[in-house]
């Protein structure tokens, strides 16, 4: 039989000489008398103190007392010293018989004889399954005087439970009755002997002797046994187990006895099962004082009014009992002397009804780890309720709840700890659950044994009385909509109303994501369901805490310790509580029509729902159903157009239905015909576009092979180095000029035109654009010689400015003036892509303006001179900028913010020459070196090569083992580079970081901008933020950087896969932020020639969406919900508590859909499922380095093949390998995704960030490849390919797709570069997911984002930087657009995001072209601009003007402005003759 003394978590004694060992396979329990800690991490082994009792402990005394228990006494001798005491009193009467207490010891001592002669003795394990109490009490003393230890088990618990505690408690033998076993099945493993007590062996036993064993027999020398093991409810789905050793429990019951009142006549009910060790306080202090038990009768369950009449005829004036259970008796019992309550909070109402003058009434409180009970209080209906003070031998503390190191004062609110001779010995197989509870004192504490204190996981406070005031389970916290509930705060506020007589309150989610609370009550006998119960919560609570449900049980569900069972509480049958306030009609029909709408989407009745209710705090919708609630109103004739800015605007139904005004009739909307490109067309462009990839293929390995056959025919190491040299600055000028040349050959000048998808203009435009883009000019962003790069393809970019953003393609339509700044990701491409067609237009910036980060500025638009377009803004094309007025927002319109950087330097031309010269000279350089290694390494090892595997490689099949070699060869340099990188990227931005000082202002092209240049460069490693993303690990390596973390509160999923920074040493992130995908710290401000690092500061508790950019002037605090793609604002006040949406930001509620119902609900349970992601994030970690370097190895074969076949192939070895390498690993990578996902396609899920589920999703993010070969159906390929479902002819310019499966493309859909289709959210913690779907011939802007549940109908168009949020659905043929996107008209007016105080502007200064560029708008906008209503006059005006103008201009100029023109104008201007199109250019189109 098992010893559970020996299961200690570490060997050795007090003095660390024991040499007990703990036998292999047996379970560990902690031992509270032994100093070990369960790892060298955890508990340190306590150090004797100074026994000072320190002001912030709470004991009954002046100090804390030591134990009551007798030196080395077991609680049999208890029970025995009792027996000796009062050997004729009653000790149990069942009603059918009584027993005496010698007679109880009798039957006791004959069983314990029985039990011994079987081989029960100290230090084995006796389970307890019995459901007669006189056996129950029989078996549990008789196995205590054997010195065993027993452990209780209720009949009514599942064959499962009971299977567990006695597997995991080790036990050797099970007492049981008959009908208990019967009860439970067969749960027992084959090793645990069975005896029934009531069966074969009730006349052996009766056959013993009844004389006591003696005390000796129970003990083993030098040892200690535990008394009890008792099994509470555990965090993982699994009991734990409570070891109570004999000097806690025969302390308690001597205090219990001496304090409570018990007298010896009182007769104790007996109603509690030994499984819950609440029935100690009935069972012991009944023993200690000679009172009598009164069991309740096996198997039945008493509750209510068959109580009450039990109660009444058994004679019972002692009860120990549960405030649920006494809930239930309405009637008061007369002989009833003495109550105890305990196990749940007890309500004041409670205490009126049942407090009486000559009863004495105590509200005990104590976990199991204390021993039962450790507090008591008196309770009166004049005071407020407290759990009063501890018990002797008890102390208690207040920890705070963030820093459970630091003991609180008196008055101040934190988690409960208690301390003294009480504690038990730990749990048993917990030892990490152990160590996080059971934890060093961390002041001193006299007659504390263990050096420990227990922490219960309770919120309270001791108050100026010197009493402990409970305020709830930390773990019974929920949130709901954001905001943070105590459950028990509001079911004392049900139990109070006098109809009432039981009362609970949990959380529901009707649908997905929306979490209710709803109240459950059960009535007083003969009471009607009350009608003011409703108002009586409105009155007393915030709105938010009134539960949304008030659902009336016959019976509240319990447990079988007599406690409200939760998990068995049904779902809520009533409709739903829509508003906490009085419900005010609707007065109008637009009223009407939304209410009706708003009652749809949340499942009530239209008469519950106020129309002044607050759509969020007192409705409790998500965004996600005011979604549909949108889009069912705008689906209506009868009701205005709603969009999502409307309702976050106005809140209720009667702001919103004031703010949309009466009904616009409706101009019924021509059916759609999508455009559709021609199959022929489509799939001809694709050929081609095919072809000329392998014809780069060919030119790159002519370039090489020619290059290696002269370099390689060197006769020494100079010559090779020096002809390298010749050759690598050969090339790397052909490269950069090769698009330059291609442009001007394969279309001239760029003109604002229309040219048709899938033909020989747009092939020739994907030919041109994919060697921009693909250029290494295109790393070389801002600097000189990327301007110059940029002049040399058509773009006009005046002297001085500097351009960060994204490359332009449509280069001749693209102008900037001078000492303008285009701050990074700026897009200004000169085109874009719509269903069967590219559009091209001009792109103006004029002199000193300020482009802002991310900020995308349409066709056809202009900034005129001082002009700036804040960052995370759009320019709807034909909109113009007025000179000197700052617009921000998307779509932009006037604001009252400033984005100008740091004041010019006047960084001059002498600069930026010799910046470009040493640029130059360093990147030849370095290719020198690397193309000469190359030529060495072919030239030492490509004939052994040849050699193995053959020269004409019909013999490569028996050389296999070659290829193997060098993939395993591939992956080991790939995985060494990782670790050499991760060292560059950890040490090199720290170094250069430091010559470039916080705050100060540095001109362009110096020391210290190449200095911050490589800061951002190369902290800013994307795969190694992808890998590390989303785990736990992200935080240290940002930590390596320089990241300030602040107190980091780690969560597993911390910071997103798509980080980036500009001064990583220089970024603060508060505890408790969560950083979804796609944040840029904003560190750097740029003026055209200047720049200055400042810091960028994320407060506490905040929570950051997808594609935030944070500029160092932020004006956000803590507790702030950063939407996607939210334009974070950079005056006014400091935002906290808040959620910001759209561009501009508007203010929303601070609220979500709340943890997921699977988030951890404990700390400890945090701590394990934690620990758990954290394992499966490494595991992630290490496939996603071996795939992607297997990848790579894959990608290299064709080249392995290639060497060899070379020496006798030549050029036609090395060709198709370079084109087939990439092409590989383009199917390698899609073929990752859909293994990862077992080859199925995702389905729309919910998940806690700890869920399995969750971390699967996470995996497919990290082998995630950004989109190559944009433009091509190649690309389209490869995403059905991963899982994506695409019609035909689908056009993909570069869009994000990251979970390819949950999308659905329609034919001829249009995606634009930068456009990102994300069907998952992560917010606080909790992930969703959802489908898209886009119909036929629809077009997605350049850079909208498009979130999950969406549905885009046939035909209709997302602008530019748009956000359509999750749950929107556009109908067909519909334009929608902004920052988040509405529907829009096609003469819809420029926004005005300027604050109300600020002086009026006229918007309409400058005309602002909302049309395309016609003769006819020209006219329009000029005879506007004129005040004149003769469109004559105005037109001759323009040409006098405009032939002025030209005349003043050179013939390039001049062309240009002539281009520019409408034809019917151009014409009629004298000095434009000659000029413009047809002149010596061809254009785009065919």
């Amino acid at each position: 039989m098992s010893d559970v003394s020996n299961r200690s978590a570490l060997t050795g004694g007090v003095d660390g000489g024991d040499s007990r060992n703990t036998q292999p396979g047996q379970p560990q329990v902690i031992r509270r008398d032994l100093p070990y800690r369960p790892s060298p991490t955890k508990r340190p082994v306590p150090t004797p103190r100074p026994r000072t009792l320190d002001d912030r402990v709470l004991v009954p005394g002046p100090t804390l007392e030591a134990s009551r228990a007798r030196p080395g006494e077991q609680l049999a001798e208890v029970f025995e010293e009792a027996v000796d005491q009062h050997p004729g009193a009653v000790a149990v009467d069942t009603g059918d018989a009584t027993l005496t207490y010698r007679e109880l010891d009798g039957r006791t001592n004959r069983l314990a004889r029985h039990l011994r002669g079987r081989g029960t003795g100290p230090g084995d394990v006796v389970g307890l399954l019995l459901d007669d109490p006189v056996e129950s009490y029989t078996a549990m003393l008789a196995v205590l005087k054997t010195g065993a230890t027993f452990v209780p088990m209720d009949a009514g618990f599942p064959a499962d439970r009971v299977a567990f505690i006695l597997s995991d408690s080790a036990a050797g033998l099970l007492l049981v009755t008959d009908s208990a076993l019967a009860k439970v099945g067969d749960p027992v493993r084959g090793d645990v002997e069975i005896l029934s007590v009531t069966g074969a062996a009730a006349a052996d036993i009766a056959a013993c002797s009844d004389e006591r064993l003696g005390p000796d027999s129970r003990r083993t020398p030098g040892r200690e046994h535990p008394a009890y093991l008792i099994y509470t409810s555990g965090s993982t789905g699994r009991p734990k187990g409570v070891v109570i050793g004999h000097p806690a429990i025969c302390n308690f019951v001597r205090v219990a006895a001496d304090e409570y009142g018990v007298r010896a006549d009182d007769r104790m009910y007996q109603g509690l099962t030994l499984a819950f060790d609440f029935s100690v306080e009935e069972i012991w202090t009944s023993f200690l004082t000679g009172a009598t038990l009164v069991p309740k009768p096996a198997g039945v369950s008493l509750v209510g009014e068959d109580l009450h009449d039990f109660l009444v005829e058994r004679r019972v004036t002692a009860m120990c009992v549960v405030p649920t259970l006494l809930a239930t008796v309405e009637a008061d019992l007369d002989d009833l002397r003495f109550l105890l309550v305990s196990g749940e909070a007890c309500p004041q109402d409670l205490i009126r009804r049942w407090w009486t003058p000559q009863r004495r009434f105590l509200n005990v409180y104590g976990p199991t780890e204390a021993t039962v009970t450790a507090t008591m209080a008196q309770v009166h209906p004049d005071r407020p309720v407290t759990i009063g003070r501890p018990l002797p031998t008890y102390a208690a503390l207040v920890l705070d709840t963030t820093d459970p190191t630091r003991v609180l004062p008196f008055g101040e609110t934190g988690e409960l700890a208690v301390a003294g001779v009480g504690l038990a010995d730990g749990y048993l197989n917990r030892d990490e659950k152990t160590a996080e509870v059971f934890v060093p004192a961390p002041i001193d504490l006299p007659n504390n044994p263990s050096g420990l204190i227990y922490r219960t996981g309770d919120l309270t406070r001791i108050n100026a009385d010197g009493e402990i005031e409970y305020r709830g389970r930390i773990d019974l916290q929920v949130k709901v909509r954001g905001y943070r509930i105590e459950l028990s705060e509001i079911e004392a506020v049900l139990q109070d109303h006098p109809a009432v007589a039981m009362a609970v309150v949990d959380t529901f989610e009707p649908t997905p994501g929306t979490k209710e609370l709803v109240g459950y009550y059960s009535l007083v006998r003969g009471a009607e369901p009350p009608t003011d119960l409703r108002a009586r919560l409105q009155d007393r609570l915030p709105s938010y805490m009134v539960p949304a449900y008030l659902e009336h049980l016959e019976l509240i569900p319990m447990t079988t310790s007599d406690k409200a069972d939760r998990r068995n509480l049904p779902a809520p049958t009533g409709s739903r509580v829509a508003a906490t306030g009085p419900v005010v009609g609707p007065a109008t029909d637009v009223e009407r029509g939304l209410v009706a709408e708003l009652a749809t989407a949340l499942r009530v009745e239209p008469a519950e729902i106020s129309v002044e209710a607050d759509l969020f705090d007192e409705l409790g919708a998500t965004s996600l159903l005011l979604a549909g609630f949108a889009a069912a109103v705008r689906r209506r004739d009868d009701l205005p157009s709603v969009s999502a800015r409307d309702i976050y605007r106005h809140p209720t139904v009667r702001r919103l239905a004031a703010a949309l005004g009466d009904v616009v009739p409706a101009v019924a909307a021509e059916p759609v015909e999508p455009v559709r490109a021609r199959p022929v067309a489509h799939a001809l462009t694709g050929v081609a576009q095919l072809l000329f990839l392998l014809a780069s293929g060919f030119a790159a390995a002519a370039v090489l092979v020619l290059g290696y056959r002269w370099i390689s025919t060197a006769p020494d190491a100079v010559s090779l180095t020096g002809r390298a040299a010749l050759w690598t600055a050969g090339v790397l000028v052909a490269v950069v000029l090769l698009p330059v040349l291609a442009k001007w050959t394969l279309v001239g000048r760029f003109r604002e035109r229309t040219v048709p998808l899938w033909g020989a203009a747009h092939l020739r435009f994907w030919v041109v654009s994919t060697l921009i883009r693909t250029n290494p000019m295109a790393l070389a962003v801002g600097t000189p010689l990327y301007t110059g790069w940029l002049r040399l393809l058509g773009a006009r970019i005046g002297r001085g400015s500097a351009l960060f953003g994204a490359v332009p393609v449509a280069t001749d339509l693209v102008r900037v003036g001078a000492r303008t700044i285009v701050h990074p990701e700026a897009s200004l491409q000169g085109y874009r892509a719509v269903p069967g067609a590219l559009e091209f237009g001009p792109v103006g910036v004029g002199d000193d303006c300020v482009v802002g980060e991310a900020a995308v500025l349409d066709i056809r638009t202009w900034m005129q001179d001082g002009s700036q377009l804040g960052h995370a803004s759009a320019l709807r094309s034909g909109v113009t900028v007025p000179a000197g007025q700052v617009w921000h927002g998307s779509p932009a319109g006037p604001s009252g913010s400033d984005y100008r950087g740091p004041d010019a330097v006047g960084a001059g031309r002498l600069r930026r020459v010799v910046y470009s010269a040493v640029l130059a000279g360093l990147s030849w350089a370095v290719a020198t070196a690397v193309f000469a290694l190359l030529v060495g390494l072919f030239a030492r090892f490509a004939p052994q090569v040849a050699g193995l595997i053959g020269l004409t490689g019909a013999d490569m099949g028996a050389h296999w083992w070659f290829f193997l070699v060098g993939a395993i060869a591939v992956v080991a340099l790939v995985v060494a580079a990782l670790l050499v990188g991760v060292l560059a990227v950890l040490t090199l931005p720290r170094l250069a970081a430091l010559f470039v000082p916080v705050d100060r202002t540095f001109p362009l092209y110096g020391v210290r901008h190449v200095a911050q240049q490589i800061v951002t460069g190369v902290s800013n490693a994307r795969f190694l933020v992808l890998l590390l993303g989303d785990s736990s690990f992200i935080t240290g390596y940002l930590k390596g950087l320089g990241y300030d973390l602040d107190d980091l509160r780690q969560t597993g999923s911390n910071f997103g896969t798509q980080l980036r920074q500009e001064s990583p040493r220089h970024a603060r992130v508060g505890t408790g932020t969560m950083v979804s995908d796609g944040l840029r710290m904003m560190n750097t401000e740029l003026s055209h020639d200047s720049f200055r690092i400042r810091p960028v500061r994320l407060g506490r508790d905040n929570f950051v969406g997808n594609d935030v950019h944070l500029p160092p002037d932020a004006r956000i605090g803590d507790d702030v919900l950063l939407a996607t793609k939210v334009m974070v604002p950079v005056d006014g006040p400091v935002r906290t508590g808040v959620g910001l949406l759209g561009s501009p930001p508007m203010e929303i509620p601070r609220t979500g859909a709340g943890p997921h119902p699977n988030h951890p609900a404990t700390d400890e349970e945090l701590a394990r499922r934690l620990r758990s992601k954290n394992r499966y994030n490494a595991s992630t970690l290490v496939v996603t380095v071996l795939l992607r370097a297997l990848g790579v190895a894959v990608a290299l074969v064709p080249l392995g093949i290639s060497v060899a076949l070379w020496p006798a192939w030549g050029l036609w070895a090395l060709g198709p390998a370079v084109f087939l390498g990439p092409l590989l690993l383009m199917v390698w990578s899609a073929l990752l995704e859909r293994a990862t996902l077992g080859f199925r396609g995702l389905q729309p899920r919910t998940a806690s960030i700890y869920d399995r589920y969750f971390w699967f999703h996470e995996r497919l993010w990290k082998l995630y490849v950004r989109p190559v070969l944009a433009g091509t159906p190649l690309l389209v390929w490869r995403n059905r390919l991963a899982g994506l479902s695409a019609g035909r002819r689908v056009f993909d310019d570069g869009a994000a797709l990251p979970e390819k499966s949950l999308v659905s493309l329609g034919d001829d859909v249009v995606l634009n570069s930068g456009s990102v289709l994300q069907c998952h959210s992560l917010e606080d913690g909790r992930f969703e997911s959802g489908r898209i779907r886009v119909g036929d011939g629809v077009s997605v802007g350049v850079r909208a984002f498009v979130h999950y549940s969406t549905d885009i109908g046939d035909g209709a168009t997302l602008a530019a930087d748009s956000f359509l949020m999750k749950g929107e659905q556009v109908a067909p043929g519909e334009r929608w657009g902004g920052n988040p996107a509405e529907p829009e008209a096609d003469d819809a007016p420029v926004p005005d995001h300027r604050a109300p105080a600020e002086p009026a502007v006229p918007v309409s200064v400058v005309p602002v072209l909302t049309q395309p560029f016609t003769e006819e708008v020209f006219l329009s906008r000029v005879q506007q601009y004129l005040e004149l209503h003769d469109v004559a006059w105005a037109t001759n005006a323009s040409v006098a003007v405009l032939d002025t103008l030209a005349r003043s201009l050179g013939a390039d100029a001049r062309d240009d402005l002539a281009r520019h023109l409408p034809s019917g104008l151009r014409v009629q201007v004298p000095s434009l003759t000659g000029y413009g199109p047809g002149h010596g250019q061809h254009a785009v189109d065919d």
